[in-house]
C-alpha cells in the first residue's frame, strides 16, 4: 500500500513536470529549436541520462529564470521595504534577487554537470568488476550478444547495467547490429575509460581476437589504476584540509575580529559598519567559502573515481 501511494506521487510529480517542460518548449522552445540546433548539449544531456532536448532544456532555464526572478524581486521588496523598513533597502532587494536570477538560470547546467559527473564516477568505480565479469562470461564461449543482454539483466552494478540497457534498446527496438550500438553507446557514455573499453570490444566483435585475455588484462590494468588514483586522492585531501583551516577558517576569524573592533570604536570601514560586515560574512563570505571548498574537493573526488 505504501509502496503504491509512493509511486503514485512519483507519477503525479512527473506528470507535473512534464506539463510545465511542455508549456517551456510551446512557449519559446520551438524558436531555439528552428534557430539553432546545439549538439554538444543534446550529447550532454544523453550522457547525463536526462530526457530533454537542447531547446526544451534552454527554454525551462529561462522561463524558469525569469520568474524566479520576478516573485524573488516581489518577496525581497516587500520583506526589507514594507517589514523590515531597513534604510539600505534598495542594496539588499537588488543583490538577493540577482543570487536568486543568478542561481536559478544555473541550476539545471549545474545539474546536468553533476549528473555527468555522478554517472562518471559511478561507472569508473564498476568499471573493474565490469571487465572481470565479462572476462568470465566471454570465457564460457557465449555470444558478444547474449553477454550483453546478460549484464543489461543482472541486478547489481546500476550505472552499467544502465549502459548495457541501452546497448540492448539499441539492437531490439532501433534495430541496429551489435557494432553499432555499442559504438553508438560509447559516444554517450560520460566515461573515458569505458568508451575507450567499449570502442575496444565493439572492434574486436567485428574483426575477432582473444575476447577473454583482453578484457582480463584490462580488468587488472583499470584496477591498479583506480588504486594509484586513490592514492593521490588522499594526499590531495591533506592539502585541502590546510587550505580550509589556514585561508578559510582564520579569514572568516579575522573579518569577525574586525567587525567587533569597528562597533567598539564606533567606526566604518568604507560604505561598511559592524553590522553590515557580520551580515555580509554570515550570509555571504562563510556560505561562498563552503561552496568553493565542497566543489574543490567533489571534483577532485570525480576525478578519482
Amino acid at each position: 500500500m505504501l509502496g503504491a501511494k509512493k509511486n503514485k506521487e512519483k507519477v503525479k510529480k512527473n506528470d507535473l513536470f512534464n506539463s510545465y517542460k511542455n508549456f517551456c518548449y510551446r512557449l519559446i522552445g520551438k524558436k531555439i529549436e528552428k534557430k539553432q540546433k546545439n549538439k554538444k548539449l543534446d550529447d550532454q544531456l544523453r550522457m547525463a541520462n536526462m530526457k530533454y532536448t537542447s531547446s526544451t532544456l534552454l527554454s525551462v532555464i529561462i522561463i524558469t529564470g525569469l520568474i524566479v526572478t520576478f516573485i524573488s524581486f516581489i518577496l525581497y521588496f516587500l520583506l526589507f521595504n514594507m517589514i523590515i523598513k531597513t534604510p539600505s533597502w534598495i542594496f539588499y532587494v537588488i543583490f538577493l534577487t540577482a543570487m536568486c536570477s543568478i542561481l536559478s538560470f544555473l541550476f539545471l547546467p549545474l545539474l546536468m554537470k553533476m549528473r555527468i559527473s555522478s554517472r562518471k564516477l559511478q561507472i569508473d568505480q564498476e568499471l573493474p568488476f565490469t571487465l572481470s565479469e565479462l572476462s568470465v562470461l566471454a570465457s564460457t564461449g557465449i555470444t558478444p550478444i547474449k553477454i550483453v543482454r546478460h549484464m543489461a539483466q543482472r541486478k547489481i552494478g546500476h550505472a552499467m547495467q544502465s549502459e548495457f540497457k541501452k546497448i540492448v534498446h539499441k539492437i531490439d527496438i532501433e534495430g541496429k547490429d551489435i557494432v553499432t550500438a555499442i559504438g553508438e553507446t560509447a559516444k554517450e557514455t560520460p566515461s573515458d575509460s569505458f568508451r575507450e573499453n567499449l570502442w575496444d570490444l565493439s572492434n574486436m566483435i567485428h574483426q575477432g581476437g582473444d575476447l577473454d585475455a583482453y578484457l582480463r588484462q584490462k580488468a587488472d590494468n583499470t584496477m591498479q589504476l583506480r588504486r594509484d588514483i586513490q592514492k593521490e586522492f588522499t594526499e590531495k585531501l591533506s592539502s585541502y584540509s590546510e587550505m580550509y583551516i589556514s585561508l578559510v577558517l582564520i579569514g572568516i576569524l579575522f573579518i569577525g575580529i574586525a567587525a567587533f573592533l569597528l562597533d567598539a570604536l564606533r567606526s566604518t570601514m568604507g560604505p561598511f559598519n559592524a553590522d553590515t560586515l557580520l551580515t555580509f560574512l554570515a550570509y555571504g563570505l562563510i556560505p561562498l567559502a563552503v561552496i568553493v571548498v565542497g566543489t574543490i574537493i567533489s571534483t577532485a573526488y570525480s576525478r578519482s573515481g
